[in-house]
């Protein structure tokens, strides 16, 4: 075997092994929009404990990454929850979008269970709170709201009181998302119009809130900041949501100071977030997610979740995304396995085996050409169960594993897409 061809079977081997470890998958048992709501943000203490929280006022939680979820709060004081954010794995924050500025904040000390109305915020109260960023466990500062009342606090105790650090309308009338490196420094992003009308800002403080900077003003109008991802102290993403027209994302090199305006598309995009300066999804505000792996260059559909309002990014190999259902990233926990490198002569989906089933069954499948593959599980009410396989891969014949131990009794369907070429068996588990 001469060198260049066992170069290209390494290469191959090692991008075959880089597509095949880490993908985004459903969580089957998290909570799901009702109505016009949806999940409208997630955050974990560590890789088991994690809570979301929903427009129409509940509060799930999950202990072990999000394989079941139990919900420990409805509210009965409004609903519109926004913002979640905790501390330790008792005390924890909400924010709302009830313009009664007596419920935009509510703490809890308790893990979630029982959450109470934020009573101690000196000066000018936000109508609402967009974000929260959770420094350490006794720093935090909260921002909103997107529709008027620019207005940023900080705690210094765990959440029990708060100060106002912003409300500067010449540098910004909404405020929708904030981040903090450190205690002193960070940003936040929103608008320069009250409603909506005017352009995308963003500020940032190095002080603690005692001054702010306006680090950017885009030059389009009707557009606002959306939410914010960072990779690391310099390099960070910010969306850019517009109703119509052709929208943008921005990216920082410097912690910040400066900002580099990306096409998007025409799409009315909110959550977006990036797991290296490259590799980066961005969700709408109905529509589905989509994904760059050139740094914005270009983009395509990434082929899971719908409506993503947030990103929450662990480490580099662990996240979860919430919106009309949560999602997580993680090293892919079915074994995909080339069975046969031969070319073959059409794609083909086989039937699985077993069939019935329970809870393993086998699915195989043929492509004829090097591409992407999407291989994904549905209820008998066609609602999205499980991702086997989202990758790219060589022509050849593969298999993959489907555990159901989680699922019910019942008839579920399978798709397999490749090129233009899709194809749905259904199978039947039986416990």
């Amino acid at each position: 075997m001469n060198l260049k061809v066992l170069f290209v079977m390494l290469f191959t081997f090692a991008a075959s092994e880089i597509y095949s470890q880490f993908q985004w998958s459903l969580l089957p048992t998290s909570p799901g929009n009702t109505g016009n709501s949806r999940n409208e943000d997630i955050y974990f203490t560590d890789p088991n404990t994690g809570w979301v929280v929903g427009y129409d006022g509940n509060v799930d939680k999950t202990t072990n990454g999000g394989n079941s979820w139990v919900r420990i709060f409805n509210s009965t004081f409004g609903d519109q929850f926004r913002s979640v954010g905790f501390f330790d794995s008792n005390t924890g924050l909400i924010g709302t979008l009830i313009e009664d500025s007596n419920k935009v904040l509510y703490r809890t000390t308790n893990g979630g269970f029982n959450w109470t109305a934020v009573s101690n915020i000196s000066g000018k109260r936000p109508q609402g709170i967009c974000g929260i960023s959770i420094v350490n466990e006794n720093i935090a500062y909260a921002c909103g709201r997107y529709y008027g009342s620019a207005r940023v606090i900080r705690t210094t105790n765990k959440g029990a009181s708060w100060n106002l650090v912003f409300s500067d309308t010449t540098k910004a009338k909404t405020l929708i998302d904030i981040y903090f490196w450190t205690p002193d420094s960070g940003i936040a992003v929103g608008g320069s119009s009250g409603d909506l009308t005017g352009n995308a800002v963003v500020i940032k403080t190095t002080d603690g809130g005692n001054s702010w900077l306006q680090v950017h003003k885009t030059s389009r109008t009707q557009e606002w900041c959306w939410k914010i991802s960072f990779i690391s102290r310099d390099i960070g993403f910010v969306s850019i949501e517009r109703f119509s027209g052709f929208s943008y994302i921005l990216k920082t090199t410097n912690n910040g100071n400066n900002w580099t305006e990306i096409a998007f598309r025409n799409y009315d995009e909110e959550g977006i977030g990036f797991i290296n300066e490259n590799t980066g999804w961005v969700g709408g505000w109905t529509g589905p997610t989509y994904l760059t792996t050139n740094g914005g260059a270009d983009w395509q559909l990434a082929g899971w979740g719908t409506n993503v309002n947030r990103f929450r990014f662990l480490s580099d190999t662990l996240a979860y995304a919430v919106g009309d259902r949560v999602y997580k990233y993680t090293r892919g926990s079915v074994g995909v396995h080339n069975i046969s490198g031969e070319i073959p002569n059409s794609f083909k989906l086989y039937q699985n085996y077993p069939n019935p089933f329970n809870p393993n069954t086998t699915i195989s499948y043929s492509i004829v050409e090097n591409g992407f593959v999407n291989l994904k599980v549905y209820d008998a009410l066609g609602k999205e169960v499980r991702t086997l396989v989202y990758q790219n891969q060589h022509a050849g014949t593969y298999e993959v594993n489907f555990d159901a131990s989680d699922l019910s009794t019942g008839i579920y369907l399978y798709k397999f897409e490749s090129g233009n070429f899709s194809e749905v068996k259904r199978m039947l588990l039986i416990k």
